[in-house]
């Protein structure tokens, strides 16, 4: 990994100046509706124990990786051990951070091949799930969120049918209405979507009725894993969630969807990654994630992880929990966009990507060249840049300034 190292943030060579009236044209920004909401519930993060909480800001936090799936909170049949539990959501709630539980995998004793290996990917016993997430749901009530099952479109996490998952999330479903209320937020089984067999496993998943509903009826919101393939980008991400969104419409599925992780230089199969990114990369890779994933009207979106895991590339916090660069690009972006209206992000004909947001009477315009570089003319009513880095310029004013691969904020009067 390269040293973090300064930089100026106007270093502006002889290029081809693009002008961009007010970023891609006054029309663009003039159709917009500044809709979407940016709330604090949007920053989300993977952690494995939120007793030692992340040192950012964090509104949403993913509790997959703290070792809470079923097989620890019912270590015996009928037994439950919510110590574990119990304090992860304590520790959640003292950051301001709402909690989502992973209600999966199954205990062995209640498997359907119980003498299998992998007997936790195999479906249990529907009485005993029942009494598990009502369990749960009845302690707990909305102070957590109730995610089903992790990516069973994937060998390593399930190996039931679409038609059993079905099963499970209606009876989950259910479950945690009685005992929660109807305020509880159901959140569908995570589905990685990269590739073309697992969008089908996942359209097949949203095909099913359970009881006369289709199971989307069952949950409050839908969760992918917009993971691109090993040599992807941000914006083949977003490319990939815009798709599979129209996949999910066709059939008449419309609910709130979560960005459930995202990282990158996933090779899959939890194979550890085999591709370096620099630390510039790895900060813009961040930022255009989460500017990204609002544009593609994500409620939230959660980063894998806080700490390091072997199989993604960009890590937010080193071996002895110190926070790296891209930990810092996430507080740049979450300054840029929470609290905001957010307008929506548009690519023009030479590359260049230009999101905007507004905030009381402040347009933030956030700009970045994934392949080039491209000099761009600020508004007139300019009052700041930043950098991915956060470093600031205060000179107010149009001028010009060069974009590339990191991205930069200009925050003007309109």
């Amino acid at each position: 990994m390269q040293a973090h190292r300064p930089r100026s943030l106007l270093r502006i060579p002889a290029l081809l100046v693009l002008t961009l009236t007010l970023a891609l044209g006054s029309g663009f920004f003039a159709s917009c509706a500044f809709a979407q909401k940016i709330r604090p519930d949007f920053w989300g993060l993977h952690d494995n124990d939120w007793t030692n909480p992340p040192t950012v800001p964090v509104g949403s936090a993913n509790l997959t990786t703290t070792g809470v799936f079923w097989t620890s909170i019912e270590p015996t049949k009928g037994n439950y051990d919510w110590t574990l539990l119990t304090a992860q959501v304590n520790a959640a709630e003292a950051i301001h951070a709402q909690p989502m539980i992973l209600l999966g995998r199954t205990p062995q004793f209640y498997s359907s091949r119980p003498v299998s290996p992998d007997y936790n990917k195999y479906m249990p016993d529907l009485g005993a799930w029942r009494r598990y997430v009502g369990a749960v749901a009845a302690k707990f009530g909305t102070r957590l969120d109730y995610q089903i099952w992790p990516e069973p479109n994937i060998p390593q996490n399930w190996l039931g049918t679409p038609r059993e998952m079905a099963q499970l999330t209606a009876a989950a479903s259910k479950a945690i209405k009685a005992k929660a209320g109807k305020n509880a937020k159901v959140v569908a089984p995570a589905l990685p979507i990269r590739l073309k067999g697992e969008r089908k496993w996942a359209i097949k998943y949203y095909k099913q009725s359970v009881g006369g509903k289709r199971v989307a009826q069952y949950v409050d919101v839908v969760a992918i894993d917009p993971y691109p393939m090993e040599d992807g980008t941000p914006e083949d991400s977003y490319q990939l969630t815009q798709s599979f969104k129209k996949q999910l419409a066709h059939i008449g599925v419309r609910k709130p969807i979560w960005s459930n992780e995202i990282n990158y230089g996933v090779v899959g199969g939890y194979r550890p990654v085999t591709r370096d990114y620099s630390v510039d990369e790895q900060q813009s890779y961040v930022v255009r994630t989460y500017a990204l994933s609002a544009a593609a009207r994500m409620q939230r979106t959660y980063w894998l992880a806080w700490i390091p895991v072997p199989d993604v590339a960009i890590d937010m916090t080193d071996s002895d929990g110190q926070s790296l660069p891209p930990a810092e690009s996430y507080e740049v972006v979450r300054s840029w966009l929470n609290g905001t209206q957010f307008g929506g992000c548009a690519k023009a004909k030479s590359g260049l990507w230009v999101c905007s947001a507004r905030k009381g009477t402040e347009i933030r315009r956030i700009y970045w060249d994934p392949k080039g570089k491209t000099t761009i003319k600020t508004p007139g009513t300019s009052l700041r840049l930043e950098d991915q880095e956060g470093d600031i310029d205060n000179r107010a004013g149009s001028r010009r300034i060069r974009v590339d691969f990191r991205p930069i904020m200009v925050a003007s009067r309109r």
